[in-house]
């Protein structure tokens, strides 16, 4: 058995943890076509055959091999306008069969799920596994001031979709007027995950913060709060020593590293051999209290 960080284990058998889901999860999913649904870059490599500008072409390519997303997402967007909706409804809205990654994650049974990604496949593996629940989980797509009430409701599960829903695509945030309008602009969406940064621990799968919001708010949260108790990462093996320690000084986040081989399928054996784990201790805390 793996040895886990105990206050990480401690942490989950509470359900005190919030997992962060990023694109890495819904890619690990297989579409009744027998494709992936896209990551961000991609998505946006598959949009310049939309683009007949060469112009355009060069620019947006230009932008991808310097994984300034935001801006490419921006010119598509202007350029294809009412087709760019189309795009990211065709692509985000395939029906796909949770994978193992998905099921292992579910298996933590935690309160609380984030993730940035636009698809339904966190609530279609929520709703199989509902488990010990007697009620469906409640889907966020919009950070307003009503969304801290979640953080002291232990009654229920909540999936919250920090850059929106498919369903509803006013609340996507994709390009860079999105993330100054919906993101860096709004107040509520930088408290509210400072104070659930502050009273919970998270964990992030799949992600691998590129994502200019979330990466400075970790940053700012570091520079703000240095003494705080670590939030947890799990990324490939290989990562350098030196950026492991960046990402532990500047950003309060602790590696957890797995074999990426055989299509990052370790990866769901690892939570997995976690969830194991949190059972057992959750078991052993529901002991002490009898």
């Amino acid at each position: 058995m793996l040895a886990f960080n105990p206050d990480l284990v401690d942490d989950l058998a509470r359900q005190r943890v919030v997992l962060f889901l990023g694109s890495g999860v819904s890619s690990s999913a297989q579409t009744a076509t027998g494709s992936k649904i896209k990551g961000w870059h991609d998505f946006l490599q598959s949009a310049l055959d939309r683009v007949e500008p060469m112009e355009l072409q060069d620019q947006v390519r230009d932008l991808l091999g310097k994984r300034d997303y935001l801006l490419a997402s921006e010119l598509l967007q202007q350029h294809l306008q009412e087709a760019w909706d189309t795009l990211v409804t065709d692509e985000f809205t395939q029906m796909a069969q949770p994978s193992a990654l998905h099921e292992a994650l579910i298996a933590l049974d935690q309160r609380l799920i984030f993730t940035t990604n636009f698809d339904k496949l966190v609530e279609s593996c929520w709703v199989s596994r509902i488990g010990a629940s007697t009620h469906l989980s409640t889907v966020i797509s919009r950070i307003d001031d009503s969304s801290f009430r979640i953080l002291k409701d232990h009654s229920g599960k909540y999936l919250v979709k920090i850059h929106g829903t498919v369903d509803d695509p006013s609340t996507m945030i994709f390009s860079r007027s999105e993330y100054i309008r919906l993101a860096f602009g709004n107040v509520m969406y930088s408290s509210f995950l400072e104070v659930t940064l502050l009273t919970y621990t998270f964990l992030f799968v799949g992600f691998s913060m590129e994502d200019p919001a979330i990466a400075s708010l970790m940053e700012m949260y570091a520079l703000r709060f240095p003494k705080t108790r670590p939030h947890y990462i799990i990324v490939p093996a290989g990562m350098q020593a030196n950026i492991k320690e960046i990402f532990k000084r500047l950003r309060r986040l602790q590696v957890i590293e797995y074999d990426p081989t055989s299509n990052h399928a370790k990866l769901a054996e690892l939570i997995s051999k976690l969830a194991e784990v949190v059972r057992a201790r959750r078991k052993e805390i529901l002991a002490d209290t009898m």
